[in-house]
């Protein structure tokens, strides 16, 4: 069985999943982060089978980036 969860769509009906695909999609201050680390993935996909590096410090900001956004916009008014 397998569940496809969004962590960032500007469209869920989640306030939190919404905020965060509102911020990758329209927040200056946090695209660039998701930039990053979209193009670590692609160079870590691009070397060979094992490579040293993990796009684990990318990961890190842009989810901070992503809670900086946030944090005044989520769960404003809860249902």
């Amino acid at each position: 069985m397998s569940v496809d969860v969004k962590m960032f769509d500007s469209e869920s009906k989640d306030q939190l999943t919404r905020e965060r695909g509102l911020c990758l999609e329209k927040d200056c201050a946090t695209r660039p982060f998701f930039l990053a680390l979209r193009e670590c993935a692609r160079r870590v996909a691009k070397k060979a089978a094992y490579t040293a590096e993990t796009c684990h410090q990318e990961t890190v900001e842009l989810m901070e980036a992503i809670d900086r956004c946030v944090k005044d916009k989520a769960f404003v008014k809860l249902l």
